[in-house]
């Protein structure tokens, strides 16, 4: 079975991170990221253009992780696992649910989301609710990734996101060369 592979921004105490800050993912305690970068290259790294439509801003820290399944590494990912991550040794207040494939997730660290919850954004088109009202959640971006998430177009829809990201990535690479 393929990985998991989780994207998003990062932040830490409300700030966008270093270059190479180290995001790893967890099942039940036992690291099961796998980082998606060049072989010189860890870690998050910097937006160099805004993309509204996808809530990045240029100046963003971003990552992307795969976590592989159980069959590559037993222990790891099955359908539905929760996976947690750290960024730089701490923990992140999102959770991701273990899907094959695309799985938007934006990170936060240190001081809580302004929900005052640690805010779970699901993988697998769930709609996570507030403990407190019930209510639908944002992963604090503003942007709720569900819908996008949630099948059909939806798919395609995280195709898109993930491209735009590599995007950003490939052109910051460029810039530095």
């Amino acid at each position: 079975m393929p990985p998991a592979t989780f994207f998003g921004t990062v932040t830490v105490d409300g700030r966008s991170v270093s270059d190479g800050t180290e995001v790893v993912a967890l099942i039940d305690s036992k690291v099961c990221s796998q980082e998606e970068q060049e072989p010189d290259r860890k870690g998050t790294w910097t937006a160099t253009e805004a993309n509204p439509e996808y809530s990045i801003e240029s100046g963003d820290s971003l990552y992307v992780v795969d976590v592989v399944s159980d069959s590559q590494v037993p222990g790891c990912g099955t359908n539905g696992a929760i996976v947690t991550f750290l960024i730089s040794e701490r923990p992140a207040h999102q959770r991701g649910l273990w899907k094959a494939g695309s799985n938007p997730l934006n990170l936060t660290a240190g001081t809580p989301p302004h929900t005052g919850e640690p805010v779970a954004t699901p993988s697998g088109g769930e709609t996570p609710a507030s403990p407190a009202s019930g209510r639908e959640t944002s992963d604090g971006s503003g942007f709720n990734w569900w819908p996008v998430v949630a099948g059909g177009s939806g798919l395609a829809a995280a195709a898109v996101i993930a491209a735009a990201l590599w995007q950003a990535r490939r052109m910051a690479r460029r810039k530095r060369a």
